[in-house]
């Protein structure tokens, strides 16, 4: 979104109306010369004084916009500062005084030739005074001492070519003619020096102009006082001709002059658009147009003093050529080898410039190497905690889907004991009296069978959620395999052990150093899941031998290997690696009729690595083949064992010793073997 623009008000467009209008009519009695030579002199004499009245009108204008704004200006926007509001002031001052030696030297013009000095000559000297001071009182950008020095060389590179010119055509001459006393000749050479003066203020205006909204301003002042400038010139070299006339050339000191009238009112213009902009809200991005100036770069004007160069060479050249007056030319040489020291001192300002920001640029370089590098670090930084976050979230999303599937799981198994208990005290309370003993006791033991069931599910659901399977160190014993397999399978239900084939492989003297609860309940629910994914009548079987293993170092260390082997569906060998995790079940077993909460082998785990055993499964994932679970304990030392059968393992089998750290609840994982034949 650009700046808005305020339109111009009415009171500046009629100001040009009557500056475009006067000048038209004073253009064109110049042109026309009425009446005889003494009438046009009086009449241009008066146009002239006219015009300056109306530029002293205009500042007034301007001045009298700018005392209304500071009384109706709100306490939130901020105002021109009080030196720039008297500016109007300062120029209507000067230009009012070249209106009064105007008006004075009409006076001579129309009772006879005007006098060198006069009166006249003092109002026409006391214009500068108040231009200058109202332009050193405008706004200007703040430059460093390394750019003020630079500008103020160029300043003087081109005033030494100005006054280089004006020595030859109108200074020199000037001091150099014959005035009747020395006040007149002081006051003759004040005219160009002064327009000299006036040119330097000129170039300090332009090259320090910083305001955006002052750009009118400046503008239509420079133009304005450039005519002047020009106008004096022309005037004096034609006077120093002794070939003036009243003419064409007098229309530049009018127009000259409203120009800067009309400048002074577009001060008050610059106070109305910063009224404007500090009711604005600036667009994010877009930067403010005063913090743009004060940013913007000098190099349009860097190239200024060099096209004064030719022109003094030239000038150089035909003096030489032609000769003259020798003042004139030995001033023309001076200045010319002024104008050579200058410029060579300003090249050496310019290397020095040039390698500061050479230095600056490459620290800024470093500085933007450097910070792209933390930049990149930062984002890869980024990078990883973003993947981490997609991890985290990941994880949760699966904590989420097994949570409720472990509350599906948990729901379907409560619901079935205890529908199963439900069922049987209901029909011990509807035929209560008219049961035999026999059935009694059948219907007993099956509700005796469900809460026991209830109470596993239970146990097993608690011991997961409060973390503490293996907290507890477990109570080590010995103690045979063979008598703890036998009664962990008169735990189970007679009817469960006729439906199923249950071989026992296991030497009597094979004894094991263990916490027996841990046993039991590791081979509960190996044998739970055996019966439950096994068909009827296919046989179950348990074995244990003691192998030999052996770690990396080579260490040796005879373990017991218990075995359970079922004749079941087996397992896919894309889910074993998962399959002793928290709430982990079989993709076919979630839409399955097979109940379970994906807890069992998940504690089996814990418990076997609290006891420093291992735990893994073997299975091809083809039907009948079933899966075969090993896990490993610690042999009794100091018993005589009789020589075992051998488990058939591949050759490529390496079975891990001891893993005495405990596993983190929650890590999924499991020692895949493979190749091994039932």
């Amino acid at each position: 979104m650009g700046t808005r623009r305020r339109p111009l008000p009415r009171s500046f467009w009629y100001s040009v109306g009557i500056a475009v209008l006067f000048n038209s009519l004073f253009l064109a009695l110049v042109l026309i010369k009425p009446g005889t030579k003494h009438q046009f002199v009086v009449a241009d004499d008066m146009g002239q004084a006219l015009g300056w009245l109306l530029a002293t009108l205009f500042c007034f204008v301007g001045f009298e916009k700018l005392r209304q704004g500071r009384h109706t200006r709100s306490n939130t926007i901020p105002s021109i500062p009080m030196a720039q509001q008297w500016v109007p002031i300062l120029l209507a001052l000067g230009i009012f005084c070249q209106f009064i030696g105007q008006v004075i030297y009409t006076y001579y013009d129309m009772h006879g030739w005007p006098p060198f000095p006069s009166w006249a000559d003092a109002g026409y000297l006391s214009t500068f005074p108040f231009l200058l001071l109202g332009i050193l009182l405008l706004p200007s950008r703040p430059l460093s001492g390394a750019t003020r020095s630079r500008l103020l060389l160029d300043g003087f590179i081109i005033m030494t070519a100005v006054v280089t010119f004006s020595w030859y055509f109108i200074l020199g001459p000037t001091m150099l003619q014959g005035y009747e006393s020395s006040f007149a000749e002081v006051v003759g050479s004040t005219y160009p020096f002064f327009d000299l003066v006036l040119i330097y203020f000129m170039l300090l205006l332009w090259f320090r102009s910083s305001d955006p909204l002052l750009q009118p301003t400046v503008r239509l002042l420079l133009l304005g006082l450039t005519i002047v400038v020009i106008t004096d010139s022309i005037y004096a070299y034609l006077t120093l001709q002794n070939i003036y006339a009243n003419g064409l050339q007098d229309v530049g000191w009018p127009v000259g002059y409203m120009l800067i009238g009309l400048a002074a009112q577009c001060i008050s213009l610059a106070r109305d658009q910063q009224n404007i902009l500090s009711r604005t809200v600036p667009v994010e991005g877009e930067p403010a147009s005063q913090d743009a100036a004060f940013d913007a770069p000098l190099g349009k004007h860097s190239f200024l003093p060099y096209a004064f160069i030719p022109a003094v060479i030239v000038l150089s050249a035909y003096t030489w050529r032609t000769g003259g007056n020798g003042v004139l030319v030995q001033g023309v040489y001076l200045g010319g080898m002024v104008l050579i020291g200058l410029l060579l001192l300003r090249q050496f300002f310019a290397i020095r410039e040039t390698t500061f920001y050479n230095k600056e640029l490459r620290s800024t370089q470093e500085e933007l190497h450097h910070k792209n590098q933390a930049l990149s670090a930062a984002n890869k930084r980024l990078e990883e905690q973003a993947a981490q976050v997609a991890a985290a979230y990941e994880q949760q999303v699966r904590l989420n889907e097994l949570k409720d599937q472990f509350l599906l799981n948990v729901n379907h198994e409560l619901r079935t004991p205890l529908t199963a208990i439900y069922g049987y005290l209901e029909l011990l309370r509807e035929y209560h009296g008219q049961l035999d003993t026999t059935m009694q006791t059948n219907l007993l033991n099956q509700a005796v069978h469900g809460c026991e069931e209830l109470q596993h599910l239970v146990n097993n659901v608690l011991d997961t959620i409060r973390g503490d399977i293996a907290e507890k160190a477990p109570v080590f014993d010995f103690f045979s395999v063979a008598a703890i397999a036998s009664e962990v399978i008169d735990l189970f239900e007679p009817q469960k052990r006729l439906d199923y084939t249950i071989r026992l492989d296991i030497p009597d003297t094979l004894t094991v150093r263990a916490d027996k609860q841990y046993v039991q309940r590791i081979l509960l629910n190996l044998l739970s899941n055996a019966f439950k994914y096994s068909p009827k009548h296919s046989p179950v079987i348990i074995r244990a031998q003691l192998r030999d293993f052996f770690d990396a170092q080579g260490d040796h260390e005879s373990q017991v290997c218990i075995c359970v082997q079922d004749a079941g569906l087996g397992i896919p060998p894309s889910e074993i690696p998962l399959l002793f995790g928290k709430f982990v079940r079989l993709k076919r077993d979630l839409v399955g009729s097979v109940r379970g909460t994906g807890l069992g082998l998940y504690i089996n785990k814990q418990l076997v690595e609290a006891m420093g055993g291992s735990i893994w499964v073997e299975s091809s994932g083809i039907a009948g083949q079933g899966s075969r679970f090993y896990f490993t304990l610690h042999s009794a030392p100091l018993i005589a064992i009789n020589e075992a059968w051998k488990v058939p393992m591949a050759q490529d089998m390496v079975v891990p010793l001891v893993n005495t750290n405990l596993v983190p609840i929650g890590e999924q994982e499991a020692i895949v073997r493979s190749n091994e034949s039932a």
